[in-house]
């Protein structure tokens, strides 16, 4: 089962690559694969390490259950 600081740290990742959050409905092994798939990506990058602007906030309400959190529009 993947822990909750994984799963955090995955949407970090996520996050700082894509500009959203990983959906909820992904099964732990898919969280692990971002995670694993996220940190090797961003590895030595270090343009990406300032794009977590809104991650914490985007998180937070996700955590509290509001729907439609922000995306920007990350590809």
């Amino acid at each position: 089962m993947c822990s909750p600081e994984v799963r955090k740290e995955a949407n970090r990742l996520m996050w700082m690559v894509k500009g959203r959050l990983i959906p909820e409905n992904w099964k732990d092994d898919q969280v692990e694969w971002a995670y694993d798939s996220y940190f090797k990506r961003l590895w030595n990058n270090h343009e990406n390490c300032y794009r977590e602007d809104g991650f914490e906030e985007a998180y937070q309400q996700r955590l509290d259950g509001i729907e439609n959190v922000a995306m920007l529009g990350y590809d």
